[in-house]
């Protein structure tokens, strides 16, 4: 850019702007100097404008439109590559929640061929899709709404979608966690019925781990403590001096497979003061993702 240091204008020029300044404080400017720079600053707006003009006539409209519309309303070509490249279900929906564009993964996960799909109101594809439409008008973003999709086949997958306004339509993902919904549906069935057996078959449960007790079964009674009582106890704790060293050793054998189902004495004191011989069969189990291990204990005598 030229910068200009100076000014030049002729003398019958100069006086008339210098006579319309004075005459017209309510103009803003203090000097000629000041009303020419105001002028050159016009002046280049005014053949900026005429560019972007110029360029919007030769510009062939039709095919930006085509573009923009491939696009998904998206202006920029980064964009439009992430849309056809996102491994997980995308889609972009319009101002009406109809869907406008799929990308390659939506088609072949769903089974719909795109044109079957265009237009398509996305609350009839999706479980809970009042519920969906609802909080992405307030919020304009929805983060892992947890609902099911309708493949054409009739099948439904678990999906969890995630979806943001952009440019007044919106574009959302679908991550498919039908495996893992299977997965934790099985394990929550699982830890159920681990618990029901635990709760209703034993006398007194304990999962020990690092020392800890980290579960106790809800009828637990031989050391007169509640469940969550004894719940992050050390375990060592609850047996008496002279046994502690020989809980240790045992617990740290049982954690290395040795001596599984071979039941082990110990004296414990019990809430009430008294003391209590128990005996314990242990084995090693895995706890919340690390070793740990499954003790019953039973009551031999209270002397």
């Amino acid at each position: 850019m030229v910068k200009y240091s100076t000014i030049s204008l002729t003398k019958e020029l100069y006086e008339v702007l210098q006579d319309t300044i004075d005459k017209n404080p309510q103009f803003g400017y203090n000097s000629v100097a000041d009303f020419c720079k105001e002028a050159i600053r016009l002046h280049v707006q005014e053949i900026k404008r005429e560019i972007r003009e110029d360029f919007w006539r030769k510009l062939n409209i039709e095919d930006l439109l085509k573009k923009i519309d491939m696009a998904a309303a998206c202006d920029s070509s980064m964009y439009e590559r992430a849309f056809k490249h996102i491994k997980d279900m995308a889609f972009i929906l319009s101002k009406d929640f109809k869907i406008k564009n799929v990308n390659d993964s939506f088609v072949s996960m769903l089974g719909y061929r795109r044109e079957e799909i265009f237009d398509f109101p996305i609350k009839n594809l999706i479980e809970k899709g009042e519920d969906f439409i609802k909080k992405l008008k307030k919020e304009e973003y929805v983060r892992d709404f947890k609902t099911r999709i309708k493949r054409k086949d009739g099948k439904k997958l678990d999906v969890l979608i995630t979806s943001n306004g952009i440019k007044g339509d919106y574009f959302g993902v679908a991550k498919d966690v039908t495996v893992k919904k299977i997965v934790e549906d099985r394990n929550k069935k699982l830890k159920e019925l681990y618990e029901y057996i635990i709760n209703h078959i034993y006398n007194t449960i304990l999962v020990i781990q690092n020392r800890k007790i980290k579960f106790v079964n809800s009828s637990a009674t031989v050391s007169g403590y509640e469940p969550e009582e004894l719940t992050g106890k050390k375990v060592d704790s609850l047996v008496i001096e002279e046994d502690r060293e020989k809980i240790l050793k045992k617990m740290e054998e049982k954690l290395k497979g040795k001596g599984e189902g071979k039941p082990t004495h110990y004296r414990i004191k019990r809430k009430d003061g008294k003391i209590m011989k128990i005996e314990a069969i242990s084995r090693k189990i895995e706890w919340e993702g690390k070793p740990a291990l499954l003790t019953c204990i039973s009551m031999i005598d209270n002397k």
